[in-house]
Formats: C-alpha cells, structure tokens, sequence
C-alpha cells in the first residue's frame, strides 16, 4: 500500500501530524518497522491502496481524534466499511453519509473503499454477484478487496476483530449484501441503504444482523425488488409487505415475529423478533434513492432518520458471537 495526499478538511491545524501518520502506516505495510501508536495517535483522513491479485485498489481511511477506552484504557478500534453506489466513489458516500462525524463521536476507524471503473475510468461499479456493470462482466473479486482490506489494516492497527461491520448504499449496498453472505464468519453485522440481495448462492454460516433502509419510491432500486436468493424455510406471512432481500435475511436467521412501529411521520419500523441474529427495516414512505439523514447526492434525502446514526446504534449492540 501506499499513501497519496491526505484529504483534511476539519483538522486544518494537524496536516503535518496526519502526513506523518500516513507515512507511518506506509512504511509499514511496505515492510517497514513503525510502531502501530504512530497510526492511530494522529486523526485525519488520507487515501491508500492494497494489492488484491493482480489489482492495486484503493480506499479512503478516516482515524477519529481518540482512542476508544474501556475502564481507562485504550482498546482495539471497531472498524466500519462503507460502499458507495454505483457510477460514484468513496469520498461521495463519505460526504453523503456523514459517517466520519460518528466514528469521531464513537471512536471507531471508517474506511470507504473505491470500486473498479469500465473503460476510460468511467462509471465504477462492484461484483455483488448477479449484477453490476463491468465489475461483473469482469469478474472482479470484491469480497477479495474487502477481505484484504481488513487483513491489513488489523495487522497495522489495533482492530477489534469481533467489531468489523460493513455498509453501503445502492450497488454498495448489494455488495454488502454479498459480503454478508460470504464473510459472516468476519463481519459482525450489516447496514443495507437503499439495496437488495443480488447474490443467488447466499448462504451465510452464521445468522449475521442486518439493518435496512429503504424508500417506497425509490426507482433506481426498487423497493419491491426482487432477491436472487431463495431462504431454505418460509418467510413470515407477517413480513409480506417487506421487500423480497428482507424476507429472505429474516427466514435464513429464523425470525419468528413481526413488530411494526411508526417512528416518525414518513418512517415505519419492522423489527423482526425470535431470531438467531437480529433484523430491522426502516421503510421511509415515498422516500427516494438517497442516505436518510445524510447529503444529497441527486434525490433528497429524509431527514426524519439518520441512517448513519441507526447503523452505528445497531452495529454497537452486535459485536461478532
């Protein structure tokens, strides 16, 4: 991996000490010798890369100003991984979800990782299994990207194993759909925005959560969009009106009960019960393709839930068991 210029907007007065960190985590991926305190010491944002086959992909990293602590001491960072949709890159979900202002009021390390481009470097894209663009036609192995990005940031920083969590948005959504269904044995839990299930061979071997965001009047993914995947037992009758990639993760974990709650004007609850690992649904009534809660990317976003907030809540009450 190595490092190119920092992005920094919010720690103007600490370029120099992220540069130096940067450096740091470089040299020692690189087979150098820094200790691991000279990464995590400095808050701030840079870009990397890593070598996944024949590939070099990159990532964003975003390091909060402190150590999360228990009892006084400093422990292992939960690390959160955030996909962006299609056609976009990770600083657009960064800016869009605003999730480097919660790891820095929950301490926890945020990477959002790039995806590959079709020709001329245009329109990136990932391999969520039956979809998307070039990514798939490709074959690009991006459950491998995810893979290697984990390994290597647990070997340079101190990351808590157990609180590995993966987001994403769209066409990074039903990639972290796929990683759930092939990393469930890394990956604590999951946060779906706006995304359904495109993996027909999904078959996680441990009932991973999952949280979902979706809007009825998203057009770009389709509420009613159907899964690849078939669950080997029945879904909940309660949960028809749910979308087809839930119904399908509520039946693989062995939900038994339905509770509906209406949170907010336009925002609904689906908190499925009895499970091995826990769902919920947020149906956002005519809401559009977009984060709620966050920035517009094109569709405006509700407001009337954070989904980054939501996420994180969720993330923190399952580490990996």
């Amino acid at each position: 991996m190595r490092v190119r210029p920092p992005h920094l907007t919010a720690w103007l007065a600490r370029i120099a000490a992220t540069i130096v960190a940067a450096a740091s985590l470089t040299s020692c991926i690189m087979g150098g010798h820094e200790p691991v305190s000279t990464i995590a010491d400095a808050p701030g944002t840079g870009e990397f890369e890593v070598q996944v086959g024949d590939l070099t992909r990159s990532f964003f990293l975003h390091i909060p100003a402190n150590r999360p602590r228990r009892l006084g001491r400093a422990v292992p960072y939960p690390l959160v991984i955030v996909l962006h949709g299609s056609g976009a890159n990770g600083e657009t979900v960064r800016r869009m979800s605003g999730m480097d202002g919660m790891a820095d009021t929950a301490r926890f390390v945020v990477a959002y990782p790039n995806g590959t481009t079709a020709l001329l470097g245009r329109h990136s894209d990932w391999n969520s299994g039956e979809c998307c663009g070039a990514a798939q036609t490709n074959n690009v192995d991006d459950i491998a990207f995810i893979r290697a990005l984990v390994d290597n940031l647990s070997k340079r920083m101190p990351v808590d194993p157990n609180r590995i969590y993966v987001a994403g948005f769209s066409d990074g959504a039903r990639l972290a759909y796929r990683a759930a269904c092939e990393l469930s044995t890394k990956i604590a839990a999951v946060a779906i925005v706006s995304g359904s299930l495109m993996y027909a061979q999904c078959a996680p071997q441990r009932a991973i959560p999952l949280i979902a965001f979706h809007g009825t009047a998203d057009e770009d993914v389709l509420y009613s969009d159907s899964s690849y995947a078939t669950p080997e037992r029945a879904p909940l009758a309660a949960a028809a009106s749910a979308p087809p990639s839930i119904r399908f993760w509520s039946a693989h974990n062995g939900c038994s009960t339905v509770t509906v709650n209406r949170r907010s004007l336009h925002v609904t609850q689906m908190r499925f019960g009895g499970c091995a690992g826990e769902v919920t649904l947020f149906t956002i009534d005519e809401g559009l393709h977009a984060w709620p809660g966050g920035v517009s990317d094109g569709q405006e976003p509700t407001h009337e839930i954070s989904a980054t907030r939501e996420a994180w809540r969720f993330f923190a009450r399952h580490p990996l068991r």
